[in-house]
């Protein structure tokens, strides 16, 4: 966990302003769904637009917000492979774009299922399917079966994920004593952790996890597979 952090930082001084610029570009467009959190009415005779409200924020959540936050997935993964990487990258989520939503509603779905279900089944699946963005936008996997696949890489690795996820709020609220700035870096940091820990669980476990998944190895990414390398 500690090895995730310690390169994410190396990472991070490295690239700083481009992918603190994406991280930032995310927050402005997860802006609205603050906006309509705060904007709820509280009164009885204003229920319709609550659920209006409501809808909407789900609708922007699942269409805009999360397609984004894939791209940003593929640019983290990319500084982290040392491949040449721009601003644009990060829109590309778009380019994978019913994927990217079905995938994230299925996500959704199974971890809120799993709240439901006394809580701690969500938060072994929400750090179970952790590797679905990575993997729906370099592999060309079908949607269940990159849920499939990030399943079975995260084998032996949920307390690991675990620990990030909790290191990930604390540094979060860390952020917020610096405000804006201090939040943005945070993200730039356990963004960076994450796709370090993606990027080594996937040399380590992919093939096997396609073969317990029952799956081909897909010879080529899905995209840019022949991005050259930063010198």
């Amino acid at each position: 966990m500690s090895a995730c952090f310690e390169a994410a930082f190396s990472l991070m001084k490295k690239h700083f302003w481009m992918l603190v610029l994406v991280v930032f570009v995310g927050a402005a467009i997860d802006s609205p769904l603050w906006f309509m959190r705060e904007s709820k009415p509280t009164s009885d005779g204003f229920q319709i637009s609550f659920q209006v409200l409501d809808f909407l924020q789900m609708i922007y959540y699942f269409a805009v917000a999360s397609v984004y936050s894939y791209g940003v997935a593929y640019v983290f993964l990319k500084a982290v492979r040392k491949e040449k990487f721009e601003f644009e990258d990060a829109l590309l989520g778009f380019k994978n774009y019913s994927r990217a939503v079905f995938s994230n509603i299925l996500v959704v779905f199974i971890v809120g299922l799993g709240i439901i279900l006394l809580v701690i089944p969500g938060i072994f699946m929400a750090c179970r399917l952790i590797f679905v963005p990575y993997l729906i936008m370099t592999k060309k996997h079908g949607i269940v079966d990159s849920l499939k696949v990030s399943y079975y890489m995260t084998k032996g690795y949920f307390w690991t994920i675990f620990g990030m996820c909790i290191l990930s709020f604390l540094l979060i609220i860390f952020g917020l004593v610096f405000l804006v700035i201090g939040i943005i870096v945070s993200l730039v940091w356990i963004n960076a952790a994450f796709a370090v820990l993606y990027n080594a669980a996937e040399e380590l476990h992919y093939k096997e996890a396609c073969e317990m998944a029952g799956l081909p190895v897909p010879e080529d990414d899905v995209l840019d597979t022949e991005t050259p390398s930063e010198e």
